[in-house]
């Protein structure tokens, strides 16, 4: 279907669900809403649905691409209003699988033998269907259960076209809209565009995998099944086949003698650790992606799969989330509204002390509840809901982040209702700030910086000669504002022999932290300490 017939189609949907009525007052919202009123079927109403439903009603009519948006759109507290929200997180991607031969014709197309070769079995029947991907069982010739994901036929193409739709009407929205710079449609839909071509490169999905496998390949909190690179590409993907029980199976866990307190905690405890540790986190972690290691009912190990969807944060976004989780849990308020506005999220000016007063009105009464009533996601979207009234947006890693927190908490408290994410996160949170910004990665930093400081401080004289030769030749102003310089300069010459000598004695301190060899560290400090005395005696 070409783009132009699938935007009609698009607009006769919306116009069936009279979603031209939920837009903001515009001078075209009339000629809008009377459009929609020339489509018959629009004309036997919306049955007393709410804005909600009647929009996730539109999404599951126009198809799976149209869902997976509306469902990455669930999380958006901090863009859409509650109700909308709510309805969208309902929404449910039921595809129907294509046939199991075409499924093994796409397969041994993309294998670097025929099929015959590589598997001794290949089950036409699928696992598992989704709205991009099917699964199928098979055998490995050389002995080996696996799976092979294998992508729908044709589904590139519906998502460009589906994509295309999309990005023309964010694009019209934001032109019509003035308001609509404060949650940015255009960006939005590429941002989802982003996620959906994640999912539609099985190779990215392989390497995803195979990281995380890494990072937990000898832990017993999580288990990823081991990914066969030489058979998998960009379209087919062979991964070995797990038997799990399914995370929200809490019969089958409890009767497999599986300590559900244990289980929920460490849930939490592989949320902080992929974040903050590793900062590579499982975005996708619903209840059909996780299962549980039933071997080993001591020690409950959790088994994901399907890693096409994977953040990572910058070093100054993770440091933002860390500082701002732990302002939570501390109950900093003040901090809390420091790091929002120093972070840059704000499409506008804000007031502080409102904005400080509502964020204490909103988590005190939850620090204050029951621990069965105490829940952290649901005040995390609290906060988005705050933070759109303020005009404050996140970047949409953070939002893929709160996606796996709900995800994450939601499991937790299903396996054990008592589950308690803040005293159970708070240590792991605090262990991490102090291995990043503690004594010791102090000592860490600046011993890995220490050589490129000693290679450049022979060329520092030259560089400060030819700076200053430089600004002689600029005008009166300038030639001042390097007299000073130099005059400092000479003036303070102590401070820099006392800052060396201080580094001399954080050699000491760090024992073989800086500088190479154990033997020469005291010495250094010796010279250190004469430094400091002669700088402080100047």
């Amino acid at each position: 279907m070409p783009p132009v017939i699938r935007l009609l189609v698009v607009v006769h949907v919306a116009c069936r669900y009279r979603l031209f009525s939920l837009l903001p007052a515009h001078p075209a919202r009339p000629l809008l809403v009377g459009l929609q009123y020339l489509v018959p079927s629009s004309w036997r109403g919306t049955g007393g649905l709410s804005d909600g439903d009647r929009l996730r009603l539109a999404l599951e009519r126009l198809g799976p691409i149209f869902i997976k948006f509306g469902q990455l759109m669930a999380t958006r507290r901090d863009m859409l209003p509650p109700e909308w929200t709510e309805a969208l997180a309902k929404l449910q991607d039921k595809v129907a699988p294509f046939d199991g031969a075409e499924a093994r014709a796409l397969v041994e197309g993309a294998l670097p033998a025929p099929i015959d070769q590589v598997f001794s079995r290949f089950d036409d029947t699928p696992l598992a269907s989704a709205s991009v991907a099917q699964v199928h069982p098979a055998t490995l010739a050389e002995g080996g259960e696996v799976v092979v994901k294998v992508l729908r036929p044709g589904i590139e193409q519906r998502v460009d076209r589906d994509l295309k739709v999309m990005d023309f009407g964010a694009r019209l929205l934001e032109r019509l809209w003035a308001d609509a710079r404060y949650f940015h449609p255009v960006r939005v839909v590429r941002d989802y565009q982003h996620v959906i071509r994640a999912e539609l490169d099985l190779e990215r999905e392989a390497r995803n995998s195979e990281t995380m496998r890494r990072h937990f390949l000898f832990s017993p909190l999580l288990y990823i099944p081991a990914v066969h690179l030489t058979l998998s590409s960009r379209r087919v993907m062979v991964s070995d086949r797990i038997y799990g029980i399914p995370v929200n199976d809490t019969a089958r866990i409890e009767a497999a003698g599986i300590d559900r307190r244990q289980l929920a905690e460490r849930g939490v405890e592989i949320f902080f650790t992929q974040v903050f540790r590793h900062n590579f986190f499982h975005a996708d972690m619903h209840p059909g992606n996780i299962f549980v290691n039933p071997k080993h009912p001591e020690s409950p190990q959790y088994m994901a799969v399907d890693c096409a969807i994977a953040g990572r944060l910058s070093k100054q976004d993770l440091n933002v989330l860390g500082r701002m989780v732990l302002a939570v849990m501390r109950e900093d308020y003040p901090g809390l509204v420091d790091l929002v506005i120093r972070a840059g999220w704000a499409r506008g000016p804000i007031d502080r002390h409102r904005f400080e007063q509502a964020v204490t009105e909103l988590i005190e009464p939850v620090r204050g509840a029951s621990l069965e009533a105490l829940e952290f996601a649901p005040l995390i979207l609290k906060l988005f809901d705050l933070a759109r009234a303020y005009h404050i947006e996140a970047p949409v890693q953070y939002i893929l982040l709160m996606k796996t927190l709900v995800h994450i908490e939601g499991l937790g408290r299903s396996i054990y209702p008592q589950l308690d994410i803040w005293t159970t996160g708070r240590p792991l949170l605090e262990r991490w700030m102090m291995e990043e910004y503690g004594p010791t990665a102090t000592a860490r930093k600046l011993r890995n910086r220490l050589p490129e400081w000693t290679a450049q401080l022979p060329d520092m004289p030259d560089l400060l000669r030819d700076a200053l030769e430089n600004l002689r030749h600029q005008p009166q102003q300038q030639r001042e504002t390097a007299r000073r310089f130099e005059d400092g300069l000479r003036r303070n010459r102590h401070t820099l022999l006392g800052g060396l000598g201080g580094l001399a004695l954080a050699g000491l301190a760090a024992g073989d932290a800086l500088f190479a060899g154990a033997v020469a560290a005291p010495w250094l400090a010796a010279g250190g300490a004469v430094l400091l005395i002669w700088a402080w005696r100047r």
